[in-house]
C-alpha cells in the first residue's frame, strides 16, 4: 500500500511541477511582450516572436498567451483574421521555424510561413 501511496505522490508532483513549468513560460512571454508593447510599440507577429513565443510547447499554451494578451486589452497579435489564416496551424511549429530561419515578417508572408514550416495540418 505504501509503494502506491509513493507512486501516487510522485506523479501528483510531477503534474504539479508540469503546470508550473507552463506557467512560467507563458508569462515569461506575455511579461516581454507586454514590455515590448509598453516602450516600442512592437506588436503582432514581429513582437511574439521578439519575445519567445517559440519556446512555449503546444497550441495550449499559444493560445493561452494570446488570451492574456487580448485580456489586457491589446489587438489580437496574430490579426483580426487569425481564426482563418491560422486554422489547423500547429502554431508552436509555425513560430519555432520563424525563429530558427529568424523570418521576417513584414518581408514574408503568413501563408509563406505556414507553407515552409510544414505547420498546417
Amino acid at each position: 500500500m505504501s509503494v502506491l501511496t509513493y507512486f501516487a505522490g510522485v506523479s501528483r508532483t510531477k503534474k504539479q511541477l508540469s503546470v508550473q513549468d507552463r506557467e512560467e513560460r507563458v508569462c515569461r512571454v506575455l511579461d516581454k511582450y507586454m514590455e515590448f508593447r509598453r516602450t516600442s510599440n512592437t506588436s503582432g507577429l514581429d513582437g511574439l516572436q521578439k519575445a519567445g513565443i517559440a519556446t512555449l510547447e503546444s497550441n495550449a499554451e499559444v493560445t493561452e498567451l494570446l488570451n492574456r494578451i487580448v485580456a489586457h486589452g491589446e489587438h489580437h497579435p496574430l490579426g483580426s483574421d487569425h481564426a482563418t489564416v491560422f486554422l489547423g496551424v500547429d502554431l508552436p511549429r509555425f513560430f519555432r521555424y520563424a525563429a530558427q530561419n529568424r523570418v521576417n515578417f513584414f518581408r514574408t508572408s503568413i501563408e509563406q510561413v505556414i507553407k515552409d514550416s510544414g505547420s498546417q495540418a
